[in-house]
């Protein structure tokens, strides 16, 4: 029988329960715990699908196990007892990440070195800088030590296709967290009408053709000692066989800026949609809608990012008035501040989520 573990899956506040309810559709049944997070348990194979398909996730941790330690001599005691053989190999470089509140031990970096120490000693050989990196999560409240392991490694919003870069783009998992909540699943059109990078739509054909986000990158769980080869070589084959070969509806991509456009197509490209989506230089003031309604999303300039000039109130009256009748039959959506949106679109849009987009306080604001 599969050893089951308790794991804890972070989020961007805001997409816990987006979060929740793809892990449902995962057949894993998980958690609440607050703001940020996500909880389940199970074992290898829930862990590997979980890192293999969450779209709206940043990391995926396992919660090996909490101690109680008021001084650092107990705190090596503890550590240097745990399973760390299961996660960690002999001469490994083990980046710690610590946090103090509220506890005795309140120096981060002296607690972050007992832990290098506890887990030499218990693998038997030093941790080396030059050896294989694995993320160890130490977080110590009220003399408490909850210790977890990194599954995933780089972030998960990293699905490694964004090779082009415009100004202030959105996560990708922020990108699809929010197409989530939309309840976008390819059955029909969106338009992207400030593509930038391309995020919205590159996010909304690998959702279209039930592509698993996590396919073409590597995990952490892959170095660790008993890391599953066969298990994960057959998750990726069933994820595969899934796939469809084109979304149902047409995903069109629009930005007035010409290396928006060539960026958001080569990010396509390499992220194997570029067939799948319809690219279009032009102003989203000239945009036509098409009879089938659809999704119209897009993630225009904050005045935080380019100042809060006459330029930017106009393009705001004018997106209200695109939202209001180009596309008044269309389910609309985007994301912006929204006490600033209100004012200058005339729109009584209501916001879905709230969450912090490149440090700015953003809302997915979906008109009613």
């Amino acid at each position: 029988m599969e050893r089951s573990d308790q794991y804890f899956v972070v989020t961007s506040p805001g997409f816990e329960e987006i979060c929740l309810a793809e892990l449902a559709k995962l057949d894993i049944s998980g958690t609440l715990t607050g703001r940020g997070g996500v909880e389940f348990s199970g074992g290898l194979t829930e862990l590997y699908r979980a890192n293999l398909w969450l779209r709206s996730a940043s990391r995926i941790l396992v919660r090996l196990d909490t101690v109680s330690a008021r001084d650092f001599p107990t705190l090596f005691k503890r550590l240097v007892r745990l399973p760390w053989g299961r996660f960690i190999k002999p001469g490994a470089h083990c980046e710690m990440r610590v946090v103090c509140h509220r506890s005795r031990l309140n120096h981060s970096g002296r607690v972050g070195q007992t832990a290098v120490e506890a887990i030499s000693k218990a693998l038997g050989e030093p941790c080396s800088p030059d050896g294989e990196t694995q993320r160890v999560f130490i977080r110590l409240e009220d003399d408490r030590c909850q210790v977890s392991i990194d599954s995933s490694g780089e972030l998960l919003h990293r699905r490694g296709y964004r090779r082009a870069k415009v100004t202030a783009p959105l996560r990708e998992n922020l990108a699809a967290g929010a197409l989530l909540a939309l309840g976008y699943d390819g059955s029909r059109p969106l338009v992207d009408g400030m593509t930038g990078s391309g995020t919205f739509a590159i996010e909304a054909a690998l959702i279209a053709t039930r592509q698993a986000p996590g396919l073409e990158r590597e995990f952490a769980f892959m170095r660790w000692p008993k890391y599953r080869s066969g298990l994960w070589r057959q998750l990726c084959r069933t994820a595969r066989e899934q796939q469809a070969g084109s979304p149902d509806a047409a995903i069109t991509a629009v930005d007035n800026n010409p290396q928006a456009i060539t960026a958001a197509r080569q990010n396509a490209v390499a992220a194997g949609v570029a067939e799948m989506i319809n690219f279009s230089c032009q102003p989203i003031q000239q945009l036509t809608a098409n009879p089938l309604p659809g999704l119209l999303i897009c993630n225009p300039p904050y005045g935080e990012r380019i100042g809060r000039t006459a330029a930017l109130r106009s393009l705001y009256r004018s997106l209200g008035q695109v939202y209001r009748e180009t596309f008044s039959g269309w389910e609309a959506a985007l994301v912006c501040p929204d006490a600033e949106l209100s004012r200058a679109a005339g729109i009584a849009f209501k916001p879905l989520i709230r969450f912090s987009n490149g440090g700015i306080r953003v809302a997915l604001l979906k008109r009613p």
